[in-house]
């Protein structure tokens, strides 16, 4: 017999919400009232949707005060009083919000390892192995120490967000459609300037143009510097061949091939290659030709080549499953034809100063004296997307021109 849950007694149905019983719970127990709702929310139980009118709601919880616990910077955690309405309604729009964001296709969380760090600048060290070659250690002789090399990246913040308001007019007037349409599009601003955001670090959009520029995707030791080149030993002598391979546009399993072979070329602290895991590997194409390379990794056999099966096919050594092969729209944006090959997780990290922060204001502040608002929230967020490294991701180029240049 499986057990009786607990159930809220604010009731949610085909009657609608009884905003007068909700009034009475908030006088009578404040942090009772906050609880059950938020979860009610939580359970999706409770929607901003399922409001026909908030005036009614604005009415009966405007008044009537309960606590609330906040962190305040230098001091800790403080409770202070706010008014029902704005608890209410924050909680029914940042629900409606995350709903609204979760929605929105992204790419961006498989290519970066995610990281959370409150300072400004994040000084992340490398360090790579440094052997001395020793060979064999005679019996009676002292071991050698393995000593270390250090490279030190910095990953700076970029702060963005947005504000709603909602006048008492639009309240008055029952503007609830357009209301819950911004709170939508909430969700859908912050996921796609974090999407695109995203996407222009880890193909170092503005750091590997022809004329590299702000902001650079790769910084060590604090100096941005171009990720992608086709020079040799740059941006390091641990990439012997360079990091971009040009007119390799994508074709067939010949240009996989070719950004494979510059793959194992890459060389750790000792001067030795790198064992690269194949099952790790990922692509990451625009949306013009993801079928040219699905067609590739769905073909069994070498197309025009009798009998000849394909590498990288459904049975060949090199398949890469289509669940790592990754593509957005918002890449051609940037470029239709450059593409890339690697373990990009092990080189790009996205670090979030602050995560979604979400704060509300109701009607019993000074922006509700001076201008009627009767409901105010703010998203926030601070993240930017670092390289760590060089080695793990490789550019391919249609021609020779950078993707900011085409």
């Amino acid at each position: 017999m499986s057990k009786i849950l607990f159930n809220s007694d604010i009731r949610v149905g085909a009657g609608g919400i009884d905003v007068m019983a909700l009034r009475a719970m908030a006088k009578e127990n404040p942090t009772l009232f906050a609880e059950r709702v938020n979860k009610l929310v939580a359970d999706g139980k409770l929607k901003l949707s399922q409001f026909k009118r908030l005036a009614p709601m604005f009415a009966a919880l405007q008044d009537v005060h309960i606590p609330v616990r906040m962190d305040v910077a230098g001091i800790g955690t403080r409770t202070i009083n706010a008014a029902a309405f704005p608890i209410l309604t924050g909680s029914l729009v940042i629900a409606a919000m995350n709903e609204s964001y979760i929605s929105v296709p992204t790419i961006g969380q498989n290519l970066v390892t995610e990281i959370d760090d409150n300072k400004k600048v994040t000084t992340l060290a490398s360090v790579y192995e440094s052997d001395n070659a020793v060979d064999e250690v005679k019996e009676l002789e002292t071991f050698p120490e393995v000593g270390a090399t250090e490279e030190k990246v910095e990953i700076r913040h970029k702060r963005n967000g947005r504000l709603l308001t909602i006048s008492m007019e639009a309240i008055e007037e029952n503007e609830i459609a357009n209301i819950v349409s911004r709170v939508n599009k909430l969700g859908e601003i912050c996921s796609d300037w974090i999407e695109e955001q995203t996407i222009k670090r880890v193909t170092d959009h503005d750091g590997s143009a022809s004329s590299a520029a702000e902001p650079y995707v790769y910084r060590p030791n604090g100096t941005g510097a171009a990720l992608f080149s086709a020079t040799a030993n740059t941006p390091g002598t641990r990439a012997p061949s360079g990091t971009r391979i040009t007119s390799n546009a994508f074709v067939d399993e010949t240009d996989l091939e070719n950004a494979r072979v510059r793959f194992t070329t890459m060389k750790n602290a000792r001067g030795k290659r790198i064992a690269m895991p194949h099952s790790e590997v990922v692509l990451l194409v625009p949306d013009a030709i993801v079928g040219k390379v699905l067609k590739v990794a769905n073909s069994q056999y070498v197309p025009g080549v009798e009998n000849e099966v394909s590498n990288w096919g459904p049975q060949g050594k090199w398949r890469i499953p289509v669940e790592r092969i990754i593509s957005s729209p918002k890449l051609d944006d940037l470029s239709t034809g450059a593409w890339y090959y690697g373990i990009p997780k092990r080189q790009f990290v996205r670090k979030w100063k602050l995560r979604m922060e979400y704060v509300t204001l109701g009607a019993d502040t000074e922006s509700y004296l001076k201008r009627r608002i009767a409901f105010q929230a703010r998203i926030a967020w601070d993240v930017e997307i670092g390289a760590t490294d060089y080695v793990y991701w490789i550019q391919n180029l249609a021609a020779s021109t950078a993707p900011k240049d085409e």
